[in-house]
């Protein structure tokens, strides 16, 4: 073999070295490489799957947080109440209060109110708006009050505080409206009687069954003047203010908290009105309108053949009402006395004019 050859041969076992040790390199470093990878990779996905985690445990504190309840919609009402004054002869003193609608939260909000005689006084008894005025020497006059504004409103059913699921309107001392008042003769022998035939196991149910009661029994009569609870019962008619008056008495006799609402039903025609507000502990004041007619609900077979017709007391309609006070029996109030040589007299007429936007 030659020089020659030799040379080449050497040259070509330093280069398969030369290429072995490049390759053992290459693998060593690839292979520390990856490991690093693997080990980033594997630390990224458990952080990655840890943080999914968190996320899933706090979505449904979020989902809660965002979610939309979907409650009966307000409805704009521009109201004008106007009430006429007509003077007769010689008055020596004279004393005017009138229920003010005003804001209550997730039920009605008042706004552009103006009023066309200012008032001494405007106050809060604790549950009523008043504009209080005390006039003095009248003698023949013409005085007219007129209230107007804007009112956004919904009525507060159980329905809809169920939704809401908070008590907006929390009372300290609610003894008040578990007493016998005038017109709410709780503690009387007829309305006791009548309270325990009317049974629930909840006070939902209580009240549901005090509502029916009332609708099965009492005829829907416009009466003049106020009976009251307890005469209510006993010649069973009367107009809204004899329903609610009776509702309030059973409740209270019941031992369940309730007051009188008055104030104006959203409506063209005979717009005022007066209702019913119970207190749940964990709803607040809820309003209930024993006056309003039970609705006849025909059952059909599958052929639509009518089998029967049943009443249906639904307490939760969605009917909107103005209200204007609580505990009370009428939105103006009027109290005089005439100069002592000089007799006089004074009368008031009412006109309230409701207009939907």
């Amino acid at each position: 073999m030659s020089d020659k050859n030799k040379k080449t041969d050497v040259s070509v076992i330093i280069n398969i070295i030369f290429v072995s040790l490049f390759i053992a390199v290459c693998v060593f470093v690839y292979s520390f490489i990856s490991k690093d990878n693997f080990a980033v990779l594997k630390k990224t996905a458990q952080q990655t799957y840890k943080d999914k985690e968190q996320q899933q445990l706090q979505l449904p504190e979020k989902t809660k947080e965002e979610t939309v309840v979907e409650l009966p919609p307000f409805k704009k009402y521009k109201f004008k109440y106007t009430y006429d004054v007509e003077i007769f002869g010689s008055i020596k003193d004279m004393e005017v209060q009138i229920l003010v609608p005003s804001d209550e939260k997730e039920k009605q909000y008042v706004s552009d109110f103006s009023i066309s005689v200012p008032p001494q006084k405007m106050y809060n008894n604790g549950t009523t708006n008043i504009a209080e005025y005390k006039l003095e020497n009248l003698e023949n006059q013409h005085i007219v009050f007129v209230l107007e504004g804007d009112a956004n409103v919904r009525t507060y059913t159980l329905d809809t505080a169920k939704k809401l699921n908070k008590n907006l309107t929390p009372e300290k001392d609610l003894s008040r409206y578990l007493q016998p008042e005038l017109y709410i003769e709780s503690n009387d022998s007829v309305i006791k009687s009548a309270a325990k035939r009317i049974k629930g196991s909840t006070k939902e149910e209580i009240v549901q069954n005090i509502y029916e009661y009332l609708q099965k029994n009492i005829a829907y009569v416009a009466i003049p003047g106020t009976l009251g609870a307890k005469k209510t019962l006993e010649v069973k008619q009367g107009k809204c203010s004899e329903f609610s008056a009776a509702m309030v008495a059973l409740c209270r006799a019941k031992n369940i908290p309730a007051r009188l609402v008055i104030g104006n039903i959203a409506r063209k025609e005979i717009p005022q009105h007066g209702w019913v507000e119970v207190y749940y502990d964990e709803y607040g004041w809820v309003a209930y309108d024993p006056t309003k007619k039970a609705t006849i609900v025909k059952i059909v077979d599958n052929n639509g053949n009518v089998i029967k017709e049943e009443k249906r007391y639904d307490t939760n309609s969605h009917v909107n009402y103005i209200a204007s006070g609580r505990n009370e029996w009428n939105m103006f109030k009027m109290h005089y006395t005439t100069n002592p040589s000089r007799n006089g007299t004074a009368r008031v007429s009412e006109k309230i004019e409701i207009e939907e936007m």
